[in-house]
């Protein structure tokens, strides 16, 4: 029979000036040795808001710039569809649409100069990274090598929406989201190893638990633990804890080989709505920190998955939002779907060829 105190659903309080201090533009300046290369949009214009909610997404078409996201569908024997209507014009009403070019064309040239100075980034807003939509790009990752892949993963994403509707949802004193200010973070692409990254959670001051954040089994990770482990109680007391407001917080954190640094990839609210992952919020609620001092923290656990733990996590990350609204209401509208499809078809066979090219070259 379970204890009384996991059978009851534990009040874990956060404020809103807790969750802006999780915002990627407070929390970073204060540490900009511990955080990868990046550039900061702050204060995205109204407009720009507009675009990201509103229905579909619109993708600039500009004069010179070759994209594939924006080329015109050009019908042959491979694509060509029984059903295929010869007359393209029927016009359609539609409510007034935010376009880049109209109504952001600054934001939309320093989007440009940043993939310019960074090569290619991964985006996110002040707290969430739109890891949910990465299905809708071609390499099914976050990074983006042009700006209309910006807007499309920005705009597919849930995780952005709830940045831009839901910010302070669950705080105790309220949840107006009015005056918010938001920023877009560019971070420089990096290859990063799933299984090197943790989620830290810090109460009153103490190290209460760690889990990896790639919820699959690596077997090399257990005989490394206590690298790990070394490595995140100094960044927690010695870089973290000096300079950041809040006693209780959730850190994530990058151990890159061969494992002798450490980088900060986001701190999050030390709240029901930051994923506890392999452990539960009953669990991390009820743990009391030592008093006596950094050094007991040694004795919190640093949960990795045990082979025989996998199937429970079978399924795939992020999968509730892998099917937007978008597409389901695409669904209805046979010259919708078509045009999805064939548009898809084509950027999968431009990867193809690619990928065959590079090859041939290295061969």
């Amino acid at each position: 029979m379970p204890s009384q105190e996991y059978s009851t659903l534990i009040d874990i309080p956060v404020t809103k000036v807790q969750v802006e201090h999780c915002s990627y533009s407070f929390w970073s300046s204060l540490y900009p040795k511990y955080v990868p290369k990046s550039i900061v949009l702050k204060s995205l214009p109204k407009k720009f808001i507009q675009y990201l909610e509103q229905d579909g997404i619109k993708l600039p078409q500009e004069e010179n710039v070759r994209s594939v996201y924006t080329e015109e569908i050009v019908r042959n024997e491979d694509n060509d569809y029984s059903d295929w209507e010869d007359d393209e014009d029927t016009a359609t009403e539609f409510v007034q649409e935010v376009e880049p070019l109209v109504d952001f064309p600054e934001l939309h040239q320093q989007l440009k100069n940043a993939l310019n100075e960074l090569g290619a980034v991964a985006p996110k807003l002040n707290w969430s990274a739109p890891r949910d939509a990465t299905w809708i790009l071609p390499n099914n990752t976050m990074k983006c090598n042009e700006v209309n892949e910006l807007y499309l993963l920005l705009n597919a994403s849930n995780y952005i929406m709830h940045d831009l509707q839901r910010a302070f949802e669950g705080c105790v004193d309220g949840n107006d989201i009015r005056g918010l200010k938001y920023d877009l973070v560019l971070r420089q692409w990096s290859d990063m190893n799933p299984a090197l990254e943790f989620r830290v959670f810090v109460k009153d001051t103490h190290i209460v638990g760690a889990t990896q954040r790639d919820l699959n089994y690596y077997d090399y990770l257990d005989e490394l633990s206590d690298t790990f482990k070394d490595l995140i109680d100094e960044i927690v007391h010695d870089v973290v804890l000096p300079k950041f407001p809040d006693k209780s917080f959730v850190l994530d954190v990058y151990i890159p080989r061969p494992f002798d640094r450490i980088f900060i990839i986001d701190i999050n609210p030390f709240s029901r709505k930051t994923d506890s992952l392999l452990f539960s919020w009953n669990e991390i609620a009820t743990i009391t920190p030592s008093r006596n001092g950094a050094s007991d923290d040694e004795d919190y656990e640093l949960r990795l998955v045990a082979r025989h733990n996998t199937g429970r996590f079978a399924s795939k990350e992020h999968s509730e939002n892998h099917v937007p609204q978008d597409l389901v209401e695409a669904s209805l509208n046979p010259e919708a779907i078509r045009e999805l499809t064939q548009k898809w078809k084509e950027l999968l066979s431009q990867q193809t060829q690619e990928e065959s090219s590079n090859s041939e070259n290295e061969a």
